[in-house]
Formats: structure tokens, sequence, C-alpha cells
């Protein structure tokens, strides 16, 4: 009997395609589903991007950093539905490995370092809704 979790791709996101967030049609369109919510391992940093629309941010990854790890979510997309959706993902944000709390090592959004140069950081907030949160309220 065929496996029905052969033809799903997991992936990380950590920003605007958060449940309930602006982008996150982009993966419940194409029937994507949320696996659970994580959190990076601590050697993770993030940024508040500026000029993007809608607002989004920045993961980088620094070894030997210890941090709080950042709040994020795992989804389940169809396999050709996460081809078409990682194609269409605008520089300088890209697909990489991103490890998890539990050491676990999945495939997620991460910025390329040049972007992040006069970025705000905010680590300490610990997520994206976190920061959110504390810029809106």
């Amino acid at each position: 009997m065929a496996d029905p979790q052969a033809d799903l791709l997991s992936i990380v996101v950590v920003g605007a395609h958060l449940s309930g967030l602006p982008l996150n049609h982009e993966l419940t369109g194409p029937g994507g589903s949320l696996l659970r919510r994580a959190r990076t391992a601590p050697d993770y940093r993030l940024y508040a991007l500026p000029g993007t629309t809608p607002p989004k941010p920045g993961l980088q990854r620094e070894p030997g950093f210890a941090g709080p790890g950042i709040e994020v979510e795992v989804w389940q997309l169809p396999t050709e539905a996460f081809g078409r959706f990682v194609a269409k993902i605008p520089a300088p944000l890209g697909i990489g490995k991103i490890t998890l709390d539990d050491g676990s090592a999945v495939s997620g959004f991460l910025c390329e370092a040049h972007a992040l140069v006069g970025a705000e950081e905010i680590t300490g907030y610990g997520g994206w809704r976190a920061y959110l949160a504390a810029r809106l309220g």
C-alpha cells in the first residue's frame, strides 16, 4: 500500500506565511496543512527586513550563537505545490535546511546575509508574531 505522506514535503515558515498572517494562503490554497509549531535551535538570529510588503523577517544561522530559538511553524505541502511555492520566493529569501530544537533538520526560509546589513535584529522577541505584537501594541 502506498504511503500517503510520500507525496508531501515539509517546510518551515517563520514570518508572513505563519497561520493567520498575510501570506498563509500561499500554503493553504494548494492544500498545505500545519504539522506543528516548533522552535529553531538556539543558533539562529531573526531580523526585520526593511522595505518588504507585506513586512517579512529574515532568518540566519550563526553557529555558536546561544539565543532563545525562534518560533516557527512546520507545514506540509503536496510535492508539486512545494515546487511552485519555492519557485516564487523572492530574493533575498531562499530555502535551506533549518535545525529545530529537537535536532531535526527541515527545509525552510533563510535569508541571504547581504540583506541583513543594517536590518533591525529582533531575535530577542523569540519570533515574528511576538515582534509584530510589540510593534503594533
